[in-house]
C-alpha cells in the first residue's frame, strides 16, 4: 500500500516563473483526495492526466476523486473548484463529492443557528462555498450529491442542511484530519492517512494442517485441532502500521500537533526574507525544516515558493542544514511514499517522469 502525491503547483499567490498556483492530488489505494484547488486548476489536470497516459498508460480516473480537502480560502488555492465541478458534471459524473475547508469558531456557531452574526473575512470560504451554491454547484444543479462542509477543527457543519457532523471520511481505509495553522484567515494543515495493514500469514507453519483448519486460521479465527486451541494471531505477523502524509498549506512557522511521514510545506521565503515571513504569516523554507522536525516526519518536500524565487536550490540548501531528507518540489512532480517509509521522487520531463 502506497500513498501517491501528484503536485499540479508551486507557485505562491500568482504564477510566477513558470509556475502556477496550489493544487494536488493524493492517491490512494481506494481512492483519491484533491487537496486545494487553485486558478486553473483544471486545465494543469488535464495535461497531468494525459501525460500519465501517454508515459505508462496509467489513467487517473476522476470518478475515484472521494473530496476537495481546502486548506483555506485565499483564491490561489480555491479558485479552481467552481470550473471543475461543473466540468465534471460535464463529463456526467455520478459519485458523491465532499468539499471540506476551515472557517472560524464564531461561523459554526451562526450556522448552528446562533443568533449572532459575526464579521467575516472576504476570504472566508463560508463566503466563496455561498457563492458557488447560488452559481449552480448545488447536487440538483449538478447531477451528482455534492456535501459542502465547513468546520473549525472541533465542529464540522454540513451546509446543505445546517446540522453538524462529524468529520467525514470519504475514502475508505483512509482517514483524514484536519491540524490548526496560523495564517491570516481560517486554516489547516490536512493529514491522510491510510489503514493499517494485516500482518503476512505464515502459510509455511500451517501446511501439515487440514485445509479448513488453515483457512480459518487465515481469516483470523482460533480453531481447536486434535484437542489442542491454535490462535489464529500466532500464525501472523504483527499488523503493519499505516502510512500518512500531511499537506500545510499557508501558514506560519510553527508546530502542527501530528506525526507524519511525510510533510509537504509551503516555504514562501528565504530566512533572508523572514521579516516579511512574519508579517503575512508565511514560512521560510528553515521553518518549514523545523517544522518537519516537530512532527517527526521522515521526509519534508517543500513548495509554494514566492516569485522573488527563481528556483528551490537556495531553499533547498536552507532546509537541508536543519533536515537530513528534503525534496524542492516542481510542478507536475509526482512522489510516492513506500510502505517501508522510503519516498520516491518523480520529476517531470518532456519524456515522463524521471527518478531523482
Amino acid at each position: 500500500m502506497t500513498l501517491e502525491i501528484h503536485v499540479l503547483g508551486t507557485s505562491s499567490a500568482r504564477p510566477a516563473q513558470g509556475r502556477s498556483v496550489s493544487g494536488s492530488i493524493v492517491e490512494t489505494p481506494n481512492g483519491m483526495i484533491v487537496v486545494d484547488c487553485g486558478e486553473g486548476f483544471q486545465n494543469r489536470l488535464v495535461k497531468h492526466r494525459s501525460a500519465m497516459k501517454s508515459f505508462g498508460g496509467r489513467r487517473l480516473k476522476m470518478s475515484k476523486v472521494g473530496a476537495i480537502l481546502l486548506t483555506h480560502g485565499h483564491l490561489d488555492h480555491t479558485w479552481g473548484v467552481l470550473p471543475w465541478l461543473q466540468t465534471m458534471a460535464l463529463d456526467g459524473r455520478k459519485d458523491d463529492l465532499w468539499v471540506i475547508g476551515p472557517t472560524t469558531s464564531e461561523v459554526v456557531d451562526t450556522l448552528l443557528d446562533s443568533e449572532e452574526s459575526p464579521e467575516v473575512s472576504p476570504s472566508d470560504l463560508v463566503i466563496q462555498y455561498d457563492m458557488w451554491m447560488d452559481l449552480g454547484a448545488t447536487s440538483e444543479a449538478l447531477g451528482y450529491d455534492i456535501f459542502w462542509i465547513l468546520g473549525d477543527g472541533e465542529r464540522w457543519v454540513n451546509m446543505n442542511d445546517g446540522s453538524q457532523i462529524d468529520l467525514p471520511q470519504p475514502i475508505n481505509q483512509v482517514t483524514i484530519s484536519a491540524h490548526p495553522t496560523q495564517h491570516t484567515v481560517p486554516s489547516c494543515a490536512w493529514k491522510i492517512t491510510t489503514s493499517e495493514r494485516k500482518g503476512k500469514f505464515d502459510r509455511k507453519s500451517t501446511s501439515q494442517l487440514p485445509i479448513d483448519i488453515k483457512q480459518s486460521l487465515a481469516a483470523g479465527q482460533d480453531c481447536e485441532y486434535e484437542g489442542q486451541m491454535l490462535k489464529a494471531a500466532e500464525y501472523r505477523s504483527k499488523n503493519e502500521p499505516g502510512i500518512s502524509v500531511i499537506l500545510s498549506g499557508d501558514t506560519a512557522e510553527q508546530a502542527i500537533e501530528s506525526d507524519c511521514n511525510l510533510l509537504i510545506h509551503e516555504a514562501t521565503f528565504l530566512e533572508s526574507h523572514s521579516d516579511i515571513a512574519n508579517e503575512h504569516l508565511h514560512s521560510t523554507a528553515a521553518g518549514a525544516a523545523r517544522t518537519a522536525i516537530e512532527c517527526n516526519a521522515e521526509h519534508l518536500a517543500i513548495t509554494h515558493y514566492s516569485g522573488r524565487l527563481d528556483n528551490p536550490v537556495a531553499s533547498l540548501s536552507e532546509a537541508r542544514e536543519i533536515h537530513s531528507s528534503v525534496i524542492g518540489l516542481s510542478d507536475g512532480d509526482r512522489l510516492i511514499l513506500n510502505n517501508d517509509l522510503s519516498l520516491t521522487h518523480l520529476v517531470k520531463s518532456p519524456e515522463g517522469w524521471t527518478q531523482q
